[in-house]
């Protein structure tokens, strides 16, 4: 082999290279930050939005925000869930979703701007399950 020939192949592979491994690393999936991912189809975004529901709080074990749309709050446990935190994780797991997914819809057919105003009525003082009895 002449020197032509060597220097046609690394010229070759170098643009091979240049051109083919980022588009392998351009699909990397965030799954800690899912708000970063490139959400370009359908399917990204709903494995997107699963990624922030797997944002999970080690206060908040009981009230996990799943795609079902329920969180099991009850109104006794009201005061615990929008005092202890656990409220502003999941609004801001809402928020996640929100970004990543803006037409995303539970199970229950609850959007995420339902659940949004449902945490936030529920969490008011003057409303919500702090009222007094």
């Amino acid at each position: 082999m002449g020197w032509k020939s060597l220097d046609a192949m690394a010229t070759f592979l170098g643009l091979f290279l240049l051109v083919f491994l980022p588009l392998g690393q351009a699909k990397t999936e965030n799954k800690t930050c899912p708000y970063r991912n490139q959400n370009l189809s359908p399917i990204e975004g709903w494995r997107s939005a699963e990624y922030c529901m797997q944002n999970k709080s080690d206060s908040c074990k009981k009230y996990i925000l799943i795609n079902t749309g329920w969180l099991n709050v009850t109104k006794e446990d009201g005061p615990s869930f929008c005092s202890g935190g656990c409220s502003d994780h999941t609004l801001a797991v809402l928020d996640c979703i929100k970004h990543v997914k803006r037409d995303y819809k539970f199970v229950n057919r609850a959007n995420v701007q339902d659940l949004n105003d449902t945490i936030r009525n529920g969490c008011d003082p003057t409303q919500g399950m702090h009222k007094a009895r």
